[in-house]
Parts: structure tokens; C-alpha cells; sequence
């Protein structure tokens, strides 16, 4: 009998401290969601962004995305600099080689919530 209740209660904690943990970005300003599928959510974390570069059409901006990450209960955060051409209306980021980011994808959300917070407009022109 103690076996099962202590068993239920391990249960019970392990729940517990994984959904405590699944939420903790959800309920901080400071990230946003920027993402989401059926195994993560990816916020940016609006404190760090920064203009690196303003020459229009191209910009750079650095901004950190965090991925917490439900397969694993991991979160991990990656230091991105976002690079924009405003006239071709692309973004591209250099991990490991420069490839132009999908404007719906997660670090499309972030790049265009980047340009925003920067530069008081959408990157993505509708």
C-alpha cells in the first residue's frame, strides 16, 4: 500500500513540476510566443533584441528565441541575428549556412516581432 501511494505521489510531482514548467515562459512579458507545433513553443525574448545594422533596404538585428521543448522538458535559447532585406521582403539567418527564413515559420514570427520592436512597423508587408 505505502508503494502505490508513494508511487501516485511521484506521479503526481513529476506532472506537477512539468506542467509548472511548460507554462513559466507563457506567464512572463518579457517572451512572446512566436511559435508553436505538437512537441514545442518558441518565444523571443524582448529583451534582447538590438539593431545591428540600419542601411536601408538591409537590416540586422539580434534577438534571442527560446524553444522549450515538451519531448525532452528542455528549454534552450539561441542568439539569432536576423538579416533583412526590406525591398525583397526576406529574412535570412546564418546557422550554420545563410538561408532565407519561411515568414510563417517560428524565427520568421521572431525576425518580423524583432523589426517591430526596433523600428515601430511589420518587417512582412501584406
Amino acid at each position: 500500500m505505502f508503494k502505490k501511494i508513494a508511487a501516485l505521489a511521484v506521479t503526481f510531482a513529476c506532472v506537477f513540476s512539468f506542467m509548472a514548467s511548460a507554462t513559466f515562459l507563457d506567464d512572463n512579458p518579457r517572451f512572446v510566443q512566436v511559435g508553436h507545433d505538437d512537441t514545442t513553443e518558441s518565444y523571443i525574448d524582448m529583451n534582447t533584441i538590438q539593431s545591428v545594422r540600419y542601411d536601408p533596404p538591409y537590416y540586422i538585428i539580434r534577438a534571442t528565441v527560446v524553444t522549450y521543448d515538451y519531448a525532452n522538458n528542455t528549454v534552450q535559447g539561441y542568439d539569432n541575428n536576423f538579416f533583412y532585406n526590406f525591398k525583397a521582403q526576406t529574412v535570412s539567418l546564418p546557422n550554420p549556412e545563410v538561408k532565407i527564413t519561411d515568414r510563417l515559420s517560428a524565427n520568421g514570427n521572431a525576425a518580423n516581432r524583432a523589426f517591430r520592436a526596433c523600428y515601430d512597423m511589420n518587417f512582412f508587408q501584406e
